[in-house]
C-alpha cells in the first residue's frame, strides 16, 4: 500500500513538473514569436527606407552629367522584332490546333464507340451460341435452361447495344472528321510552328545576354524597367523574376514599345 501511495505521489510530482516545463516552453515560444515578428517588421521598414534611398540616389545619378542609361529596346535592323513576330506567328498557329486535352476528349468518344461495337458483337455471339444449343437439344435437356437464360439476356443486351451504337455512331463520325482536319492542319502549320519555336529560343538567348550585361554593368537601367521590375531580383525568386523580365523585353521589341515609363506602353486597342 505504501509503495502504491508513493508511486501515486511520484506520478503527481512528475505531472506537475512536466506541466510547469510545458508552460515555460509555451511562454518562451510566444516570446520568440513576438521577437521574430518585431524583427520582420523592422527588416521590412529598413528595406522600405533602403528602397527609398536607392530611388533617390538613382534620380540623382540620372540628373548627373554623363549618366548613361542602358537602351534595352535597341534593335538594329529590326532583327529582334523579326524574331518576336515569328514567335507570335508560331503561337497563333498552335492556337489554331486542337489542344492535347481536346484531342483526348475526342479520342475517348471514338473509343466508346469501338467498345460499344465490341460489346454488341459479344452479345450477338452469346445469342448465336445459345440458339445453337436450343436447336440441337431436346426438351428436358439440362443445358436448355442455361441456354434459354443466355439467349434472353443476350438478346436484350444486344438490343440495348444497338440503340447505344446508334447514338454513338454519328458522334464518332463527326469526331473522326474533326481529328482528320486537325491532323491535316498540323501538317500544314508544322513549318510555321517549328520556326516560331526556333525564334523563341534565339530571342530569349539574345535578350538574356543583353539583360545580363545590363544588370552586371555600371550603366543605369531604364526607368520603365526599375518601375515595373525593380533594380534586381529577389534571391528566392530570381529565375521567375528573370523570365518575367525577358517576357517584358520580348514584348517591347516585338511591338515596338518605346514608352520610357510604362513597361508595356499603352494597352492596345481592339484592332
Amino acid at each position: 500500500m505504501e509503495r502504491l501511495e508513493e508511486s501515486e505521489r511520484s506520478a503527481v510530482r512528475r505531472f506537475d513538473t512536466l506541466e510547469a516545463e510545458l508552460e515555460e516552453a509555451k511562454h518562451t515560444a510566444e516570446t520568440r514569436s513576438d521577437e521574430l515578428e518585431e524583427s520582420i517588421n523592422a527588416t521590412e521598414t529598413g528595406l522600405e527606407r533602403l528602397t527609398t534611398r536607392v530611388s533617390a540616389l538613382e534620380r540623382h545619378l540620372r540628373q548627373a552629367e554623363g549618366a548613361v542609361v542602358v537602351d534595352l529596346d535597341l534593335d538594329r535592323g529590326g532583327k529582334l522584332r523579326g524574331l518576336g513576330l515569328a514567335v507570335d506567328e508560331g503561337l497563333a498557329a498552335e492556337e489554331a490546333l486542337l489542344s492535347a486535352h481536346q484531342r483526348n476528349i475526342l479520342q475517348a468518344r471514338i473509343t466508346h464507340y469501338q467498345q460499344a461495337r465490341q460489346a454488341l458483337a459479344g452479345h450477338r455471339s452469346t445469342v448465336r451460341d445459345a440458339a445453337a444449343v436450343l436447336a440441337s437439344t431436346p426438351a428436358g435437356d439440362p443445358r436448355r435452361k442455361k441456354a434459354e437464360h443466355a439467349f434472353t439476356t443476350g438478346a436484350a443486351e444486344a438490343r440495348t447495344g444497338r440503340e447505344r451504337i446508334g447514338r454513338l455512331a454519328q458522334s464518332a463520325q463527326g469526331v473522326q472528321t474533326e481529328l482528320a482536319e486537325d491532323n491535316a492542319l498540323r501538317v500544314e502549320l508544322a513549318a510555321v510552328i517549328e520556326a516560331g519555336q526556333r525564334a523563341h529560343t534565339q530571342l530569349r538567348v539574345r535578350l538574356r545576354s543583353r539583360l545580363s550585361d545590363a544588370l552586371t554593368g555600371t550603366d543605369l537601367l531604364p526607368t520603365w524597367f526599375t518601375t515595373a521590375l525593380g533594380p534586381m531580383a529577389s534571391p528566392r525568386r530570381a529565375e521567375e523574376w528573370l523570365e518575367t523580365a525577358l517576357d517584358v523585353l520580348a514584348y517591347r521589341v516585338t511591338y515596338r514599345v518605346t514608352d520610357p515609363v510604362l513597361a508595356l506602353g499603352n494597352a492596345p486597342d481592339a484592332s
